[in-house]
């Protein structure tokens, strides 16, 4: 009998309290961000006769560049010689060979001048089995095309920070703001004038994020390629088909699991084909198809390719991950993928920014989401100097 009444008691309990919330659902959680590995390999097309890829212009101008920048970076972080130091080949990988046009051009520099102004308009990317994370078309066909200029840079405000950005513990102090809008107004108003057909702006366009670039290396990698650290984790991966060269860092991330601890490289990417590296694998592939690399290689083959002593791969992987970002910003529904500025316009009319969340628009730099505080600083005071 007390069993009944105790029962009894808790239904009635149950019921006058339901109303006041006791049992209402939970709130959902929180969107988990994206993950690292691409998920699965995009569908084969059935179109008998694909057409190709555009890939960008066919560069003219990266040699001056290359010499002006490189030196100037260099100088910047105090003449470590990074960037127009000639490299010398140790262990042969085909990726260094795969553009004739660099063949006999040996330093950084040069490799990462090149692959800036190939890759400067008329871009495509590779992206579309991230579609159900970032809401983007399911078939690369379907995509807008990208590149460094082909869409003006949105202007940054602390608002739009804080919103690109996720966390307002990311947003720069206001100088560091007038810097990234310092940068912003010199790309679009060379960007303006290279469309009127002013070719000494184009120069000054591909200098321009030629330096960014050549300065994100440096705060990547390049300081730091020759410690002890790097040479004792490079250690761990050498055999005989491969040593770490000169200027290459190794570095194994503490917080990542085993599958994506390793970074190498100008811009510290991991040697894993099914993570973060597999679109601009994919447009490697496309652009230089007799050159192709499996997505599906080993880890010690893509640690050959991209710890090559040349970084033909990492300098295009490095560039193509920046116009990757734009990519999904100009062709994703997610609002969380654009700037705010972009909330009422068209994709064809939207303007793209460097500085957001990875899990927003797979961002790859942790300088160009301000990641530690001080990264973007330092990296936009160098871009901007002198």
């Amino acid at each position: 009998m007390k069993k009944g009444i105790v029962l009894l008691g808790f239904l009635l309990l149950c019921q006058s309290t339901s109303a006041m919330g006791l049992f209402k659902s939970r709130a959902p959680e929180p969107e988990p961000d994206p993950p690292v590995q691409t998920p699965v390999d995009p569908p084969v097309s059935t179109n008998p006769e694909p057409q190709p890829d555009p890939i960008g212009t066919t560069p003219t101008d990266f040699l001056e560049v290359a010499e002006q920048v490189g030196d100037e970076v260099d100088s910047y972080f105090g003449n470590y010689g990074a960037l127009s130091e000639i490299r010398i080949e140790s262990h042969e990988a085909a990726s260094d060979y795969c553009e004739v046009d660099l063949d006999s051009y040996n330093n950084f520099s040069q490799r990462i001048s090149y692959f800036v102004e190939s890759q400067l308009e008329n871009t495509r990317t590779h992206l579309s089995a991230l579609a159900p994370y970032y809401g983007i078309p399911s078939t690369n066909d379907d995509h807008l095309l990208s590149g460094l200029a082909q869409r003006p840079l949105c202007h940054s405000t602390n608002s739009s920070l804080t919103r690109t950005l996720k966390k307002s513990s990311r947003v720069p102090s206001s100088a560091v703001i007038r810097k990234l809008n310092a940068f912003e107004d010199k790309v679009n108003g060379l960007r303006d004038k290279m469309i009127e057909g002013d070719e000494d702006s184009k120069m000054q366009l591909i200098k321009t994020w030629s330096k960014f670039f050549s300065c994100l290396a440096y705060t990547e990698s390049l300081s730091t390629a020759d410690t002890s650290s790097s040479k004792r984790v490079a250690a761990k991966y050498e055999n005989n088909n491969y040593r770490k060269p000169a200027g290459v860092k190794f570095y194994e991330d503490p917080y990542q699991d085993e599958a994506s601890k390793l970074n190498i490289g100008l811009f510290q990417f991991t040697p894993n084909g099914g993570g973060n590296i597999n679109p601009c694998l994919r447009s490697w592939n496309n652009r230089y198809p007799s050159c192709a690399v499996d997505t599906k290689s080993s880890k010690s083959k893509l640690i050959e390719v991209f710890g090559s002593a040349y970084q033909t791969m990492n300098a295009f992987c490095g560039v193509n991950k920046v116009v990757q970002t734009f990519s999904i910003q100009l062709n994703s529904s997610k609002s969380t993928a654009v700037h705010p500025s972009n909330s009422s316009v068209s994709k064809a009319d939207r303007c793209v920014s460097p500085w957001i969340y990875s899990g927003y628009a797979y961002n790859h730099f942790g300088p160009l989401m301000n990641s530690t505080g001080s990264n973007l600083n330092k990296l936009i005071s160098c871009v901007n100097s002198d």
